[in-house]
């Protein structure tokens, strides 16, 4: 179970790295860069938390444990 929760984190820090390098080396201004950068980050931080969301709740449930609050 804990190799698929690195799984996860490592992809989403790959994907992250990916876009961040291929929207800097875009040849575009500085502030379209940015702005495009900011989007691809808060997907991915939406990402993030939707995964670590379902993986707590799937920790929980294989537990037996309801970890809402």
């Amino acid at each position: 179970m804990a190799s698929s929760g690195r799984l996860i984190a490592a992809f989403l820090v790959g994907a992250a790295a990916g876009a961040g390098i291929g929207l800097l080396l875009a040849p575009v201004k500085g502030e379209e860069t940015r702005d495009k950068l900011k989007v691809k980050l808060d997907y991915l931080n939406d990402k993030g938390k939707t995964a670590y969301k379902e993986f707590k709740e799937k920790k929980s449930t294989d537990k037996g444990e309801n970890l809402e609050m």
